[in-house]
């Protein structure tokens, strides 16, 4: 878009903007990294009395070893022919559990922090065993799929990756059941805004029908499944 749409003078601003946005972009998924593996995982479950140098230097190599798995993520994303296989396959690997989880944290009360993330690793771990036993017609096993063994094949990757997904989010939704009903779950008073049984509920103000989130979460629910069976 840059070559076909900017003159010769403005294609060197234009293409520095977009190395700023991706400098940006990747500078905040470093910190983000590092810090929650030094603080939230290094810090809380390894070693809980360092001094400030040592977690310093452990966030230091943490980065470092980001950047080199993101080296390594680069040569299996050129075997895609285009970043949406790749968006598609890394939210139903990652999004289908937490979507359940989400959903069970928020309405369902009896939800316990184990449950959670043991459904949320559930899940995840669903999601990548569909992915090795499961391959497209058009493409060959690795970085597709059947990198396992191919038990079934799919029409296409959009839909090897959608039922992926959907495997993923019944999964992590059983799991987290079956542990949050073998487990303690926190006491009602701690549930106060975190649950929506325990949340404070907004007033309902009398006027047109069509401009109340009910009548609207309806009109988009049947618009997606009008779209679904038109183009499925």
């Amino acid at each position: 878009m840059l070559l076909r749409y900017l003159p010769t003078g403005m294609l060197g601003l234009g293409f520095a903007a977009l190395m700023a946005s991706f400098m940006s972009g990747t500078a905040a998924n470093l910190t983000a990294f590092n810090t929650v593996f030094t603080f939230d995982l290094y810090q809380s479950w390894i070693r809980k009395d360092a001094s400030e140098a040592h977690y310093l230097a452990v966030a230091r190599w943490a980065t470092v070893c980001s950047v080199l798995l993101s080296l390594g993520g680069v040569y299996a994303v050129v075997r895609f022919e285009n970043m949406l296989e790749v968006l598609i396959l890394l939210w139903s690997i990652l999004y289908g559990p937490l979507f359940a989880t989400i959903l069970l944290g928020m309405f369902w009360k009896r939800t316990t922090g184990h449950g959670a993330f043991t459904g949320l690793i559930a899940g995840t771990a669903a999601a990548i065993v569909h992915h090795g036993l499961s391959l497209s017609s058009d493409t060959y096993p690795g970085v597709h799929g059947g990198w396992i063994r191919v038990v079934h094949q799919y029409p296409n990757e959009i839909a090897q990756n959608c039922w992926g997904s959907l495997y993923a989010c019944g999964s992590s939704a059983i799991v987290a059941v079956a542990v949050s009903l073998a487990t303690r779950p926190r006491p009602e008073s701690e549930l106060a805004g975190l649950v929506h049984a325990h949340s404070l509920k907004p007033t309902q103000h009398h006027g047109e029908w069509w401009k109340r989130p009910e009548a609207l979460a309806l009109a988009i629910l049947i618009g997606a499944l009008v779209l679904n069976l038109l183009f499925a």
